[in-house]
């Protein structure tokens, strides 16, 4: 690893944060990876150095997205970060530029989608061992959200239907409800 290597892994990962709001630790990783731009220790070394630095934020906890197992990394660029980028980004090569804009645009539409299905599981208040589970999604003119309360050993299978088939359980549920009969 050149320090060459490093300054433009540093950049790469400060524009694409700044211009991916919400981008999270695995989707900046994997774009950075997928551009041949950097290779997995070069950009470990790059997120490391910024976040110690000060450059980048990230923000630790369940997305509801269940992007990863465990807890998830969000990321926002820093004032700090955002002054060396301002200083730098206009010394960026046209290529380059052109490639960070399209990566961003792709982030940013992953984010999106990302967000827009959420899916929550926390123990119950009635500590009777079940767990409410939170659901919701936003898109297509239409939200949804609802909160109920399953068996423990329910909820993970819940949580991961609804992160991969949300649009058609709700669809589903409003039709059940507009067609059931109440005499």
């Amino acid at each position: 690893m050149s320090n060459s290597e490093i300054s433009d892994g540093k950049i790469h990962i400060l524009y694409l944060v700044k211009h991916a709001p919400g981008v999270s630790y695995q989707m900046l990783m994997d774009k950075c990876l997928e551009s041949l731009y950097l290779d997995f220790f070069t950009f470990s070394k790059c997120y490391t150095e910024l976040i110690a630095g000060n450059l980048l934020d990230k923000e630790v906890g369940d997305t509801g997205t269940g992007e990863v197992v465990g807890t998830n990394e969000t990321l926002k660029i820093t004032r700090g970060g955002e002054a060396i980028l301002e200083d730098i980004e206009s010394t960026l090569n046209l290529q380059t530029l052109g490639y960070l804009k399209k990566a961003a645009s792709e982030l940013n539409e992953e984010v999106r989608k990302m967000n827009s299905v959420k899916a929550f599981s926390v123990p119950s208040a009635d500590g009777d061992g079940t767990r409410k589970v939170t659901l919701t999604a936003t898109g297509d003119g239409r939200d949804f959200s609802c909160s109920f309360k399953v068996p423990a050993e329910q909820s993970e299978k819940i949580l991961a239907a609804w992160r991969s088939n949300s649009a058609a359980i709700a669809e589903e549920f409003v039709a059940k409800l507009l067609n059931s009969d109440t005499e």
